[in-house]
């Protein structure tokens, strides 16, 4: 049996629309974009891990388990993706690109090439983003603290 979930997000003065159609679980899950009622992206991703969505100065990205999508809202230009071989827990927007917080490790995207990237000692549980620093959680209790600066990621505490 298919199902269709929309999801609708206004943001400033757009309105977007995201849907899932799972009818393939886990293996793909069919998602569509749309900006201001305009199909802007569509795409089979993998099923084995929920869709993520933010918003960040003007752009809207969306995140499966394997790659990130970025939407510009204001151009209706192509989107950008951005693949991982690894599953992607959260994706932020820092100052120099992308930070991807994935199952066992985390990696800075600029312009669309790996800059960086740091080995996490277990799977990732939760992250948050702060003022230029990332706190990681993983599953075996541990924390990173992380600086994401200069296309480079840094260890800034561990414990």
């Amino acid at each position: 049996m298919t199902r269709i979930e929309s999801r609708i997000l206004v943001v400033e003065r757009h309105v977007l629309e995201f849907e899932l159609k799972a009818d393939d679980v886990p293996r793909s899950l069919g998602v569509r974009v749309s900006v201001d009622g305009e199909k802007r992206w569509s795409s089979e991703e993998p099923g084995w891990r929920a869709i993520g969505q933010g918003v960040s100065d003007g752009t809207v990205f969306l995140w499966s388990a394997r790659r990130l999508v970025i939407l510009p809202l204001e151009q209706p230009s192509k989107p950008q993706a951005l693949h991982c071989d690894e599953d992607i827990v959260t994706a932020f927007k820092v100052e120099s690109g992308w930070l991807l917080v994935c199952e066992t490790s985390l990696r800075l995207i600029v312009d669309g090439v790996e800059t960086s990237r740091l080995e996490l000692p277990d799977v990732v549980t939760s992250a948050l983003w702060r003022d230029g620093i990332l706190g990681v959680r993983c599953d075996d209790g541990s924390d990173t603290t992380v600086a994401a600066t200069a296309g480079s990621l840094a260890v800034a505490n561990a414990r």
